[in-house]
Parts: structure tokens; sequence; C-alpha cells
């Protein structure tokens, strides 16, 4: 097995304790994305903002290794407040897969900073 370390574009892994992303032969796992934009600033107070903000930290994560929505194969999604915020993450997830969605967990968890609202990592295939 070949094992590759990928790193978006603009990230700065010299600051993170684990690598963006791991490309295992023909799979990508990317690492938890929590809805905060590049210059550390989350997009809003509410879960859709949030939640399309880590939905595109991890579309970088994709391109960046080679692959894409249509091939993401499993996710797991982390929610501060489930229960209120559930509705509003199915919502930014249909946006995403609106055909054929892949297999998904979601639970709810305490993140690292109260203002988070979700992290979301997945698993994806690459040609």
């Amino acid at each position: 097995m070949e094992k590759k370390v990928i790193i978006p574009e603009g990230t700065d892994a010299s600051r993170l304790p684990f690598s963006p992303a791991i490309q295992a032969d023909k799979l990508v796992f990317l690492s938890g994305n929590a809805g905060i934009g590049k210059d550390g600033k989350i997009p809003g107070p509410d879960i859709v903002s949030q939640a399309r903000q880590a939905m595109e930290n991890l579309g970088e994560g994709l391109r960046a290794a080679g692959s894409s929505w249509d091939k993401v194969l499993k996710v797991n999604c982390f929610l501060t407040h489930a229960a209120r915020d559930f509705a509003g993450w199915n919502q930014v997830w249909k946006e995403y897969f609106p055909k054929d969605p892949p297999a998904r967990t979601t639970v709810g968890s305490s993140l690292l900073r109260e203002e988070w609202l979700i992290e979301v990592d997945l698993i994806a295939y690459v040609d």
C-alpha cells in the first residue's frame, strides 16, 4: 500500500498535529473540518452557514486529492446541538448530495470551541 499526505492549497500544515488528508491506494481519508474559513473566522452563528463552510473546506481537500463529491463513500458528522441542528445539516447535505448520497453517520458531540456547531470528515474514492 502506498500512503500519501494530501495538503490542499493554502493550508498551513505546519500548524496541524495531523494530516489534512491521506491517500492510501485509491481511497482518500479527509480529516475533520469545522465550519471555519481559512481566515480562522466562522461564517455565521447558524448551522447552515457553518455546515456549508465545512463542506467547502472538504471540497478543497477532495480536489487536492484528485477526487470529487460524486466519489464520496462515507461521511461522519459531529454536531454540537444535534437535536436542534439536524434539519439544517440535512438541508446542506442535500445541496452536496442531491442524488445517490454516500453512507453517513451523524452524532452529537462536544467540539473544541463553544461556537463551533459542526465538524465533518469523509472517505472518498480516487481514480
